[in-house]
């Protein structure tokens, strides 16, 4: 133990300040300023009867498609792969995993943007499907990382096994 804590030691000397600066702001730079950044870039202006706006059949038919229709897709073609037998999961990966990941792919927030502009002229649709791949991105997000969470004792023994 005293061996690794020196080498611990050692390579943490090593570092250069900037690359202990650039070490410390990574998480907060890519979980909250660029997240942030993102939104106020994607010209949303959340104004109005949202309930109504995300009651809407527009705004019905991009959260559908962004959170169930992602997750069954790539689920899907996941099981249908392994089934037959062209790919095989990954070790210590079982497929609740396999389903976080999944929600996560519903996070479809700048293509999303990118189609929106191409596909509607009228403002208030423009406005209703933004607000929708706002919110469904933000429901697919937390599904499947509450999916993982639930998952973190299986990771925790996968990181357990490896090292």
């Amino acid at each position: 133990m005293e061996i690794l804590e020196d080498i611990k030691t050692a390579s943490s000397e090593a570092e250069t300040p900037l690359q202990k600066l650039e070490r410390t702001l990574n998480p907060i730079v890519g979980f909250v300023i660029l997240p942030l950044f993102a939104l106020a870039n994607a010209g949303i202006h959340l104004h109005g009867d949202l309930l109504k706006v995300l009651s809407s059949p527009v705004s019905l038919g991009i959260g559908l498609g962004l959170i169930f229709g992602k997750f069954i897709g790539i689920t899907a073609f996941s099981r249908l792969l392994v089934a037959f037998k062209l790919a095989k999961l990954p070790e210590n990966v079982n497929w609740k995993m396999i389903y976080g990941i999944g929600f996560l792919g519903g996070i479809g927030f700048t293509m999303s943007l990118f189609i929106t502009e191409l596909a509607f002229t009228d403002e208030s649709l423009i406005f209703t499907a933004k607000v929708s791949i706002l919110f469904a991105s933000l429901t697919a997000g937390v599904m499947g990382a509450l999916l993982l969470y639930r998952n973190r004792k299986q990771l925790r023994t996968v990181k357990h096994k490896r090292t």
